[in-house]
């Protein structure tokens, strides 16, 4: 594992416990972590990785500022409709067939399904997770165990680690939301 990978995981891994903790600073460390993941992605020969962390970059400022608090304290989790989770997924296959279709066509990516459904199902779960939407976290659960296969099979073995561990932090995130969306206004 390089400097710049080793930087990642270890503001990845600041940013997974302190969004479980429903802290805003989650999005500082999410932001750096991100923005040393595009130079790692690169690297690995995964360009939907690398072009997601840019977006992620961007949807850390988003969430810095969705999490404002009001008042004296933060905006309380929700829970999203099945319908909407059925549409999630029917626009992450979509655009997972289109961008492996075009990985296909222009060789940018060495596992191209992969790359393209772990990009989209992250940015779905992102979305979740910057409006606070409890169902973020078996997003997460799914997610980030396939990007930990991913990421070992191309020798990344710091960030597979961190995303396993983001894996399991996850079910830590859905106990915490949970309490916070049952606890009385």
């Amino acid at each position: 594992m390089g400097l710049v990978e080793a930087i990642a995981v270890a503001a990845g891994a600041a940013y997974i416990l302190l969004a479980i903790r429903q802290h805003r600073a989650c999005w500082v460390a999410g932001g750096i972590s991100t923005a040393l993941y595009i130079a790692v992605f690169i690297e690995a020969g995964l360009p939907l990785q690398a072009a997601l962390q840019v977006l992620y970059v961007a949807l850390s400022v988003y969430g810095w500022f969705a999490w404002r608090p009001d008042g004296d304290a933060a905006p309380r989790p929700e829970r999203w409709p099945l319908r909407a989770h059925l549409l999630a997924v029917a626009g992450v296959a979509l655009a997972t067939g289109a961008s492996v279709l075009l990985l296909w066509r222009f060789p940018l990516s060495d596992a191209p399904l992969a790359d393209a459904l772990g990009t989209w199902a992250s940015v779905v779960a992102t979305w979740l997770l910057a409006r606070r939407i409890v169902d973020t976290w078996f997003w997460w659960m799914a997610v980030d165990t396939g990007l930990a296969a991913l990421f070992a099979s191309q020798g990344l073995t710091g960030t597979a680690a961190l995303y396993l561990a983001y894996a399991l932090l996850a079910v830590a995130g859905l106990r915490s939301w949970r309490r916070a969306l049952a606890a009385p206004a």
